[in-house]
């Protein structure tokens, strides 16, 4: 059997499929575009069973019988048509430039920037899937602060370079997930940027437990153990659509690093801190998140032995990283 990093005639094909549809959006009117986005999102709710259920029943987890059932379905449905927009956006990228992004982008929490960038230790944006994500690094780049990010490769090679290709149009730097905390280490003590989504379920051995609206959830710890390793200044940020081609970026303020001297207790506390802020992200708007990822699917195995977590030994250019 072909590994799926190898492409085939139906990776190509389904490729030639992707690629003529975002061709077509790229360059049709923008309200055009827009409607047939917002369109494919509500048949996708009516018709993608699977994931119509999954966002029921993230949504009821997450707040608890707050809301009711007519409430959940119309977040659930307004959260398919805000992936349909996403799709749009992600394949009009190459149509924001340096000349006309703040008609589309604007920045709030600008000063919080400033004041990190200010420090010399270099930046961790954590984010989330939320509003039209695959923007934030291009209006960061924009602004003349290219982000490293961290992605998992596509199973489809010639879509996952085609991807890049947009991700990386105006500097954005793209680092596989396997074996990249060297490199985003590097980055940081250079006083660069990086950005990494925080908001997915991951596996036991790659997370901690901490609390996202209330509910246990296996949470990267990569993002604190870079912190605690470079002193780097973490800072929480996402993308809203306040409009149908409008969008807000929010910068908020940086995240005080936990420091006792206990490795793993340092990285707990730190990972709950830094979810608690994207939890509040959230929040301001529900209809814009990713409910339809299985956030809480891996559960605690308390039978099983701690993982392993190194210690954040202070990087220097003789450490081997």
């Amino acid at each position: 059997m072909k590994p799926k990093n190898q492409g085939g005639v139906a990776a190509y094909l389904e490729y030639l499929l992707v690629a003529g549809f975002a061709k077509g959006l790229f360059h049709l009117p923008s309200s055009m575009a827009y409607s047939i986005g917002e369109g494919l999102g509500a048949v996708l709710y009516r018709f993608d069973r699977k994931h119509r259920l999954i966002a029921h029943d993230n949504l009821r987890l997450a707040f608890h019988g707050e809301l009711s059932s007519r409430e959940i379905a119309e977040l659930a449905r307004s959260t398919f048509v805000n992936l349909g927009r996403t799709v749009v956006e992600t394949c009009r990228m190459l149509k924001i430039d340096r000349e006309n992004f703040r008609q589309f982008i604007r920045i709030e929490g600008y000063e919080h920037f400033q004041q990190a960038k200010h420090r010399g230790k270099g930046i961790i944006y954590i984010t989330a899937h939320l509003g039209s994500w695959e923007l934030l690094p291009l209006a960061s780049a924009l602004m003349g602060e290219p982000l490293s990010i961290v992605t998992r490769p596509l199973d489809n090679p010639y879509l996952d370079r085609a991807i890049t290709r947009l991700r990386t149009a105006w500097g954005t730097r793209v680092f596989p997930k396997k074996l990249v905390m060297p490199a985003l280490v590097q980055a940081l003590c250079r006083g660069e940027s990086i950005g990494i989504l925080i908001d997915q379920n991951i596996t036991w051995k790659e997370g901690v437990f901490v609390d996202f609206f209330g509910v246990p959830a296996c949470t990267a710890l990569a993002p604190a153990l870079l912190a605690l390793r470079t002193d780097a200044s973490v800072l929480p940020v996402a993308i809203m659509r306040c409009g149908r081609d409008r969008h807000t970026v929010l910068i908020e303020q940086e995240i005080p690093l936990i420091r006792t001297g206990r490795v793993r207790a340092d990285v707990v506390a730190n990972t709950a801190s830094f979810t608690r802020a994207i939890e509040g992200l959230v929040r301001k708007e529900p209809s814009q998140w990713f409910w339809v990822h299985r956030r809480w699917k891996t559960q605690p195995r308390p039978e099983s032995p701690i993982p392993h977590i190194p210690h954040p030994t202070p990087y220097t250019r003789n450490s081997g990283l």
